[in-house]
């Protein structure tokens, strides 16, 4: 037993040191990668970009074994790494460099916090620490240089030495890293500085120009532009660092700057587009619809304090929908002739240039230096232009001058005055309204009260005119050579209205744009109230205020319409046709006849529903129309109620006077021919009720039409017995004695 376990344990122990070989193998075949190739760095190479010549690794735990690189003896050997922080997983970055010169050599490691190409359009890649650490196989572990820009290490190679670094990377996405000579990497940086320094100079004082120049020019355009360049020039400050060094800011947080930088820079661009075009003019939709838009962009600003990727992500998607929808909005209104459209065509086409740009670099299709600063430079040229296009619209001058000699304005002066008119100009430039004293002394307002602003004046405007006013501005504005016919509505002192006609016509400059508009306005309340009372007085009578025949009929023609798709409306007609009137008249006179009409029409009035009408049709008929009594049956009822009214005494002249009427009632049942049928009928029973005596009542039936070709018949014969004289007109004085 104690030979064979003497054996029995040498054959374990042999087992035991080749399972742990084994064992040792597998655990570095799994935990190492293969030996690197070394980067060879000479004296004379100004940079190095070590992401596509290094290896790189994830989901490796929070240890990293790797074989170094050979050196100059061949000989590799084993690293391990551990991460920052114990139990995570980051992202490593290996490569080997070699000095194969006869001198020492310091060089920089570099890794942009933040780099617009290839960051991408949604939940981009910003601002953030790039390399945690640096680890090197032989040798100190690499300086970490203070900037805000990049993560800076500072590596020293000695001469013919080959070593071995191991990046730990701070997030998940693979930053691209540079070996750059410190002198070189000096002058890029002073280089950028003086680009990014120029940059801010001239988006700061577009900036402070526009702003400053509001003052003398009080057009909303000058702000929406300012504001524009006010936001590009944050977001310069924040993408160059400056806000860091001004305020002392901490370099982690510029994601959440720059995020909310790229919102305001989108509402603001939002603004200007919809300011300079007035699309709020248009709608009361497309005014609320933009309203949205802008509030939107500007949530994007607090959202970015809690998720700067998102606000970023919707902040860049948005530059698109702006940049499409301005187009297809400034293409429209300039193929309609809209001088501001014409005017910002330039501006909107490199901005859209700028957009594409951007998008092709944000996608990594476009790269390099040289593009990053193509993109900063081309944004402030789009707000340059956009400086340029505002500032240019706003002051064009050369307004048409007037020369004559002093005769000659005199006596246009005083044929003004004759006219009963006076002068009215709007300067567009300054967006200014002037009236001559006229109009202020018929209104008793105070002098120069009504020059002022387009605004301040529309103040005085009545409600009803004022939206009309306006869009006959915004039309001898946008287009050169129009005449302006318009009339409307002025407050006076007192807060009564007066009525005003204008008739003025553009004025363009040389190139053709309108700067001014001039004519002459008057006052034309008179006019107004003489022509409202002729339009009355067509359609009513004179004396009782009634409707007449015509309007009568009209509004007959509307309620059958609307019986004839609605069932439940049945219109019904009672004509009336009072009593020897003509005795009354000549025995009381015209004016007491007149007195007798005016109280049958109030009593009348008195049976009439909210939609009812009653109409004079004749000297001494009526006719009214009523759409709520819907049965036959009530009808008789309700000429009785206005017969009894009718016979009511009427005191005149110390004695009462008691009038009768005869009525027709007709009830529209769908067999009428035409409209005015209805009223005829009622007629023809009218006619029935008086041969059959004073004070009668009668209902329309059709064979009361039969009544009517009898009596075309009379008439026929009548005519045929003129024709052959059988008739003859004998005159016979009537003398009173």
């Amino acid at each position: 037993m104690a030979v064979w376990g003497g054996d029995g344990g040498k054959r374990a122990r042999s087992w035991l040191s080749l399972l742990g070989v084994v064992v040792t193998c597998l655990v570095t075949l799994a935990g190492r990668a293969e030996a690197l190739t070394p980067i060879p760095v000479e004296s004379d190479q100004d940079r190095i970009e070590i992401t596509t010549l290094g290896e790189a690794y994830e989901g490796r735990g929070d240890s990293l074994q790797v074989e170094t690189a050979a050196g100059a003896d061949g000989v590799s050997g084993r690293m391990t790494v551990r991460a920052s922080v114990p139990g995570t997983s980051p992202n490593w970055v290996v490569f080997a460099l070699t000095n194969k010169t006869d001198k020492s050599l310091e060089r920089l490691l570099t890794a942009d916090r933040y780099n617009v190409v290839g960051s991408g359009a949604v939940w981009p890649d910003l601002d953030a620490r790039r390399i945690e650490s640096v680890t090197p196989s032989v040798g100190f572990v690499p300086e970490r240089i203070k900037s805000d820009k990049a993560d800076v290490f500072r590596i020293t190679l000695e001469p013919g030495q080959t070593i071995t670094y191991v990046a730990e990377l701070a997030g998940d996405r693979y930053a691209r890293m540079y070996l750059w000579q410190p002198i070189d990497y000096e002058i890029k940086t002073r280089d950028r500085q003086l680009f990014n320094g120029a940059m801010l100079g001239l988006t700061g004082l577009l900036a402070i120009f526009l702003t400053s120049i509001f003052a003398a020019n009080h057009k909303l355009i000058f702000p929406a532009a300012a504001l524009v360049a006010w936001t590009v020039l944050n977001y310069l400050c924040v993408d160059f660092g400056f806000f860091h060094k001004l305020f002392n800011l901490r370099p982690e947080d510029n994601a959440v700057y720059r995020a909310a930088g790229e919102a305001a820079m989108a509402a603001s661009f939002v603004m200007f587009f919809s300011t300079f075009l007035r699309l709020g003019l248009w709608h009361g939709l497309v005014r609320m619809m933009i309203g949205v838009w802008i509030v939107a962009q500007l949530t994007l600003i607090a959202v970015a304090v809690i998720d700067p990727r998102l606000a970023a992500t919707f902040a860049r998607l948005s530059f698109l929908a702006i940049g499409a929808i301005g187009a297809l909005f400034t293409l429209f209104l300039a193929f309609k002739g809209q001088d501001r459209a014409l005017s910002l065509v330039p501006t909107w086409l490199l901005f859209l240039v700028w957009i594409f740009a951007t998008g092709m670099t944000l996608t990594g299709r476009m790269s390099g230096d040289v593009v990053v600063s193509s993109l900063v430079a081309g944004l402030v040229l789009v707000v340059i232009l956009m400086g340029f296009t505002v500032t240019q619209f706003a002051f064009r001058s050369s307004d048409a001058t007037y020369s004559g000699a002093p005769t000659e304005l005199q006596g246009r002066s005083l044929a003004l005055a004759a006219s009963g008119s006076t002068i009215w100009e709007w300067n567009i430039r300054r967006d200014e309204i002037k009236v001559g004293p006229e109009v202020e002394i018929a209104l008793s307002l105070m002098p120069g009260e009504l020059t002022s602003k387009v605004d301040d004046f529309l103040k005085h405007v009545h409600p009803t005119d004022k939206e009309r006013f306006r869009v006959t501005l915004m039309s001898a504005q946008e287009r050169s050579g129009i005449r302006i016919k318009s009339d409307f509505r002025l407050r006076h002192a007192d807060n009564s209205w007066r009525w005003f006609e204008l008739e003025a016509a553009s004025v363009p400059n040389a190139d053709g744009r309108t700067l001014r508009c001039v004519g002459l306005i008057r006052d034309v309340s008179d006019s107004k109230r003489a022509h409202e009372r002729l339009l009355h007085d067509a359609v009513h009578c004179s004396l009782t205020g009634l409707p007449n025949r015509e309007l009568f009929i009209d509004r007959l023609k509307s309620v059958i319409v609307r019986a004839k798709s609605d069932a439940t409306v049945k219109p019904s007609v009672i004509f009336i046709d009072l009593d020897k009137f003509k005795t009354v008249n000549a025995s009381f006179g015209l004016v007491r006849g007149d007195s007798l009409l005016l109280t049958v029409a109030r009593r009348l009035q008195r049976h009439l529903g909210p939609q009812d009408t009653v109409a004079r049709v004749g000297g001494d008929q009526f006719a009214l129309l009523f759409i709520g009594e819907r049965e036959a049956r009530n009808l008789p009822a309700l000429a009785e109620r206005i017969r009894r009214s009718l016979r009511a005494p009427i005191p005149l002249a110390n004695q009462e006077v008691i009038l009768t009427g005869s009525m027709g009632v007709a009830l529209w049942d769908g067999t009428q021919g035409a409209d005015s049928d209805l009223l005829k009928d009622a007629e023809l029973a009218m006619y029935r009720a008086k041969r059959g005596g004073s004070d009668r009542i009668e209902v329309f039936e059709p064979s009361m039409r039969r009544d009517r070709d009898s009596d075309a018949q009379i008439e026929a014969d009548l005519a045929r017995a003129i024709e052959k004289n059988h008739l003859k007109v004998l005159y016979q004085p009537i003398v009173y004695l």
